[in-house]
């Protein structure tokens, strides 16, 4: 200003020597930081530009000060817990400490209940819930298996019960051929639909998707609302391509939601200028993406990812059995991820780098310990109810050995849940041997339970 003769020299002399005051980003007490930049974001997207600095104007947004807190709280402690066991370097230069994004969602409405998006909004506006695109990893797999176990054009290409092959298997990509391998390089050999999803199986995922055809799973991610950038090449099935932590979470909500994408994820619920109320409208619609029955059966696998599965840390920590959820890491450990959700509350968190530095550790250590820490206090403060079986729905009892309906003396069974009228024929190979054995059992009973032959009267020999 002075060079440019805008300011006089004493003007000039008097600023230089005036001291430097830095203002605070966040107001005293103000809670929620990142969230409230998300509510100015979409207030200029929505309305216009200039509503965001108009005063007098009275938001209603959709945040719950009791789940943010919680959020909050777990994040920190997730963080520093991780961060103990790691090299004391990363705690000491802010730019290199680990990260965390954490969302909160009502699958029935799509609003907002609580975002977190870092871990200090002082050391860094940059909201990684809206803004940081990762690779989803294994967090992708459920939209596979939704396209393999839905019924379009007739009957699915799998259900549940299905057996697919988890053995080392090869494809050409971009006119290579590319590998992909199961963690450990360890390999189940035959195994059910269920089970890949519940192992997060990476060759039998393979084989899934490449059967159903990578086409029809771009078809179903765009349709659960995934609007980045995908290529009909194999590693797409395993997640290797970016999304925001705001556009998987919206992907998984109609799997909580009775197969419905909300219209939009909003933060905010109405505006008010002076004694006028304003809604806010969305470009889009609510739009039934799958059937209720679809939605339920993939919740369905879910569920047992984490009873029995890559989540079954929810299980053993003591939450109640109405959590469905899946585990996502990708190469190196770059990005952990968790996203489950019960009929009222989707809650997705991501931990990594900001620079994508492998951390070395699995969606299982690093974000599902936040994600069960936040929905334990959750659920204390609004108790979940279960998932309703919709119509559509059947079950059967499956021989786990060959995947088909159980006969009686199939040797394991296993209850399995079908899109009604896709359940597989019943088991001919253990169905003979037990006909076989009753048949015979029924003859023997039969000749047992024979009435006495009467004996013939006596006819008197002279008597003809």
């Amino acid at each position: 200003m002075r060079d440019l003769k805008m300011i006089r020299p004493d003007e000039y002399e008097r600023a230089r020597r005036a001291p430097v005051h830095v203002r605070s980003l966040v107001s005293p007490g103000q809670s929620a930081p990142y969230f409230v930049d998300y509510v100015r974001q979409e207030l200029e997207q929505r309305f216009d530009t200039g509503v965001a600095r108009v005063r007098g104007v009275r938001i209603v947004t959709t945040l719950d000060l009791s789940l943010q807190k919680f959020a909050e709280t777990a994040a920190a402690r997730g963080l520093d817990r991780l961060e103990s066991s790691m090299s004391p370097g990363y705690r000491r230069d802010p730019g290199r400490r680990l990260q965390v994004a954490m969302i909160v969602v009502e699958p029935s409405t799509g609003e907002i209940r609580a975002l977190v998006g870092g871990r200090d909004y002082l050391s860094s506006q940059f909201n990684r819930v809206t803004s940081a695109h990762r690779q989803p990893g294994s967090a992708f797999k459920p939209i596979v298996y939704l396209a393999a176990l839905r019924a379009a054009d007739g009957a699915p290409f799998f259900t549940a019960a299905s057996r697919v092959e988890d053995l080392p298997i090869t494809v050409e990509s971009g006119g290579q051929p590319w590998s992909p391998r199961n963690s450990d390089d360890r390999y189940e050999g035959i195994v059910t639909v269920r089970q890949a999803l519940e192992q997060s199986l990476n060759s039998a995922t393979v084989r899934i998707a490449q059967t159903v055809g990578l086409p029809t799973v771009i078809e179903m991610a765009r349709a659960l609302g995934i609007q980045g950038q995908l290529a009909p090449v194999p590693a797409m099935a395993l997640g290797a391509f970016e999304v925001t932590p705001l556009e998987l979470a919206r992907a998984y909500l109609p799997l909580a939601n009775g197969g419905v994408r909300p219209a939009t994820m909003a933060a905010i619920r109405t505006v008010q200028f002076g004694d006028d109320e304003v809604k806010p409208s969305s470009a889009e619609e609510s739009v039934q993406v799958v059937s209720p029955a679809e939605a339920w059966l993939i919740t369905s696998l879910l569920k047992g990812v984490v009873k029995s599965g890559t989540g079954s840390a929810v299980h053993s920590s003591g939450l109640p059995e109405v959590i469905a959820g899946k585990t996502g890491t990708t190469n190196d450990g770059r990005d952990a991820w968790f996203v489950g959700y019960t009929p009222r509350l989707l809650a997705l968190v991501w931990v990594g780098f900001d620079g994508g530095d492998p951390h070395g550790m699995s969606g299982a250590r690093a974000a599902l310990p936040i994600w069960v820490d936040f929905m334990k206090q959750a659920i204390d403060a609004y108790p979940q109810s279960d998932f309703e079986v919709p119509s559509g729905i059947s079950f059967a009892d499956i021989d786990v050995s060959n995947g088909k309906r159980a006969a009686r003396a199939c040797p394991v069974v296993a209850r399995e849940a079908f899109l009604a009228g896709t359940e597989p024929p019943l088991c001919e190979e253990h169905r003979g041997v037990i006909d076989h054995v009753v048949n015979g059992w029924n003859r023997l009973t039969d000749w047992f339970r024979r009435p006495a032959r009467e004996p013939k009267e006596a006819t008197p020999q002279g008597d003809r």
